[in-house]
């Protein structure tokens, strides 16, 4: 917790494949007055291009700048409304942080990346009365190992749903595998690169959470054990957000079946099964649902 002699930890980023619980893990801690919510996945920090590649060395300052401007500033609007950088800041306190960089990074890469993020999301913390803050770009989880450095206060969680739930959530959507048997083996690829990058990190700066645990086999034990990793003491808006909201209606655990004859449903349970055991033979193991 925080209290002595400790330091305030903080930032905090949550990660997974997507459709993993990244963003309500993020609502969960974004419900206690010490944190704001990042209400958009801004990106920046582990898109190819960004803060991730500026701190090794990947990039220079000025690509990062223009994929800034170009790129992450301002994304086109989906069905949740606006996206983009500009949601949380505007184009003058970018500007500011900008130039700030440029200074900056020559004797500190990493100090000057942490420095723009940090500026950047400040007023957007301020506004809400918070000290730090939560930001949910699923990506978090391939770049543990380099927000870990970038922030040495900093957590990340992994945010691990079943992965037949993954991939059928994902099936549905416009942005990967459009059948659940494709997305199982997309599955597979991404937890394998979360895993490394997540071996690669600060072992005291990450965590992995099993979404069914938090929501429904493990709440209590999970909740207590979330708030001592983040460094946050118990509050009363944060357990009404999870006595209220985080529930097994909002993750839908076995949706994948909706929909599936037996005779599917076997077959991908079967798929499933590779996959898993194929993960396990990498050195990858899904945390259980106990």
């Amino acid at each position: 917790m925080t209290t002595g002699s400790n330091p305030p930890v903080g930032p905090f980023f949550t990660g997974g494949t997507g459709r993993s619980g990244t963003t309500i893990a993020a609502q969960l801690l974004g419900a206690h007055p010490e944190v704001a919510l990042v209400p958009v996945e801004v990106s920046f920090q582990v898109d190819t291009g960004g803060l991730a590649d500026l701190g090794e060395g990947a990039v220079d300052v000025a690509a990062f700048e223009a994929k800034m401007r170009e790129t992450w500033f301002r994304k086109r609007p989906n069905k949740n409304g606006p996206r983009g950088v500009h949601v949380v800041a505007t184009e003058a306190e970018v500007d500011e942080a900008l130039a700030d960089l440029h200074d900056a990074y020559p004797a500190d890469p990493w100090g000057a990346c942490r420095q723009f993020m940090s500026q950047v999301l400040a007023p957007h913390t301020a506004r809400g009365g918070a000290r730090t803050w939560v930001e949910m770009t699923p990506p978090n989880g391939k770049r543990a190992e380099a927000l870990c450095r970038m922030f040495p206060q900093g957590r990340v969680i992994h945010m691990v749903r079943d992965g037949r739930d993954v991939a059928a959530s994902v099936a549905r959507r416009n942005w990967g595998p459009n059948d659940i048997m494709s997305a199982l083996t997309w599955w597979g690829r991404e937890m394998r690169v979360i895993d490394r990058s997540m071996q690669q990190a600060v072992p005291g700066q990450v965590r992995t959470i099993r979404l069914e645990s938090l929501v429904v086999t493990r709440r209590e034990e999970e909740y207590a054990a979330l708030l001592e990793f983040v460094g946050l003491p118990e509050d009363e808006s944060m357990r009404r957000f999870f006595d209220d909201v985080v529930g097994a209606e909002s993750m839908h655990p076995g949706r994948w079946r909706d929909g599936l004859d037996p005779e599917r449903e076997r077959e991908v349970e079967a798929r499933y099964e590779e996959v898993l055991a194929q993960l396990e033979a990498d050195g990858v193991r899904m945390p259980p649902v106990d």
